[in-house]
């Protein structure tokens, strides 16, 4: 889904996330207690807004306020066959490429059988 922003229409030079062509990184505030909220937000967002194609939810860190060049990585991101990247956090256990399972995720539905 594609918002455009007031006064402007979203037309065909309007695309995704394309490495190849230069862009604008939009970086948004958000001021927590911690290190470790921060990250937990952080990761929360990305995943929220995994739906938007300009999101590189890999590439997420966090910093403090006043050394923004100091960044801690959210995501493993670790490329994976198929060119897709690895879902859990930075530090995980285990193998990578398996969703991460968050406490209160509930399982999927299973069909009756």
């Amino acid at each position: 889904m594609r918002v455009p922003l007031p006064g402007r229409s979203i037309g065909p030079t309007d695309r995704g996330r394309d490495e190849e062509e230069p862009g604008y990184v939009i970086r948004l505030p958000v001021r927590v207690a911690n290190l470790a909220a921060a990250t937990a937000l952080a990761g929360t967002v990305a995943i929220s807004l995994g739906f938007l194609s300009e999101l590189d939810a890999g590439e997420t860190t966090v910093s403090t306020a006043d050394d923004q060049n100091n960044r801690h990585r959210v995501c493993c991101d670790l490329l994976l066959p198929g060119r897709s990247r690895c879902p859990q956090r930075y530090d995980h256990d285990g193998p990578c490429g398996e969703l991460p399972v968050t406490p209160g995720q509930r399982p999927a539905p299973r069909s009756p059988s």
